[in-house]
């Protein structure tokens, strides 16, 4: 009875200790939660609200049931009416466009007269996750129009010269496709500025939260109470090593993309690794803040794989399209600094485009930086 007594009295005490660390139980509580929530709606391989662009030079009849068609599905918005094909290319790289559909000239009567209408499928091949499911539900929704037309053909025939609808010439529509930046629909032209933005972030963000709170467990940190050292100039200390070793990962990921993988760097150099240094600088300051909330390096990790990890995967448009989620987690998306740091490397790296092109995203990481680092010297101030 005694023994009893005394093991219920060490459960007990564990339990006071659990509750004690609230900010440890919080994260043990939220978390599985925050995986469900993500994992439940995010988890999805479907894609919906794909943005098209159409030119068609005829404009008739039929090119417009088609375009309707498409726009009345789940999975397409049409969002633009191309005046030539160049347009296509303006409309990947002002991102207002996923893929685009070109109809040739006089496409009702090459199709239902001639039975050889042609549509040309181009697709922004940087995003594979959208690329291959796009053509394969357009080419289900145009074989599903062809049918259409034939039927309306034969009708049409035999109501006019009273010939069997066996007779009547076929209707056809040719589909083709062309993949733009990634011809070959490589995987791995989606995944590296993904893991690229993943390494350099939990890397990063971990790192740093991970040492300063190891300097508060062993009391060191307490120096700086008597130090004359302003508290941007102890972050700017701090910072400084674990930005040249994340700089030296940065080398190592660019150079494994390039030489192991195989994914060029169609655009320039320079800009990739400025725009990565950014994104680098703004982990630290997340990893920084991360350090002025909690005191204890088990909850600086958890709290680093919880805020930063899974959002980076599920949130960023690494792994799933954002458009195929629900508005709610597409708002909460904009606040994941990967999102915006992949987005201009897709930009720059795979599509081969200028800074102008993405220069919306590297101004809202410059946004992140300025706010977090803010916070940080805030909390670190306050802390002290």
């Amino acid at each position: 009875m005694k023994d009893f007594k005394r093991f219920m009295s060490f459960v007990g005490k564990e339990f006071n200790h659990i509750l004690r660390d609230t900010r440890t139980l919080m994260v043990l509580i939220v978390m599985p939660v925050v995986m469900i929530v993500l994992f439940g709606f995010a988890l999805s391989t479907e894609i919906k609200d794909v943005k098209v662009a159409v030119y068609d030079p005829s404009r008739d009849a039929a090119t417009s049931r088609l375009v309707s068609q498409i726009d009345a599905s789940e999975y397409f918005t049409v969002t633009a009416f191309l005046d030539g094909e160049d347009g296509v290319l303006d409309a990947f790289r002002s991102n207002s466009a996923d893929i685009a559909l070109v109809f040739e000239d006089n496409f009702y009567h090459r199709a239902v007269h001639d039975g050889d209408g042609r549509l040309q499928i181009i697709v922004d091949g940087s995003n594979t996750n959208i690329g291959s499911m796009a053509v394969f539900y357009v080419s289900s929704i145009v074989s599903s129009f062809q049918k259409e037309l034939a039927q309306e053909a034969a009708l049409n025939q035999s109501s006019a010269g009273g010939s069997s609808v066996d007779s009547v010439s076929p209707v056809t529509i040719s589909t083709s496709t062309r993949m733009m930046y990634n011809p070959q629909m490589k995987s791995a032209f989606n995944f590296v500025p993904g893991v690229m933005g993943m390494i350099l972030m939990l890397v990063c963000a971990m790192m740093t939260s991970v040492s300063i709170v190891r300097e508060k467990e062993r009391g060191t940190m307490e120096v700086l109470l008597v130090s004359p050292v302003k508290p941007f100039s102890v972050i700017l200390a701090k910072a400084i090593p674990y930005f040249v070793v994340s700089a030296f990962i940065l080398l190592i990921v660019l150079c494994l993309s390039v030489f192991l993988i195989k994914v060029p760097i169609s655009g320039s150099l320079m800009w990739v690794v400025l725009v990565s240094l950014l994104f680098i600088l703004v982990s630290l300051s997340i990893g920084i803040l991360i350090s002025t909330l909690v005191s204890k390096q088990e909850v600086a990790i958890l709290i680093s794989g919880m805020v930063l990890m899974l959002p980076t995967m599920l949130l960023s448009g690494m792994l799933f399209p954002i458009e195929s989620m629900p508005k709610v987690l597409q708002w909460v998306s904009y606040c994941v600094p990967a999102k915006w740091y992949i987005d201009s490397i897709k930009v720059m790296m795979i599509q081969g485009l200028g800074i102008r092109y993405c220069l919306d995203a590297v101004l809202i990481l410059c946004g992140f930086l300025t706010v977090i680092t803010g916070l940080s010297v805030f909390k670190f101030k306050d802390r002290l």
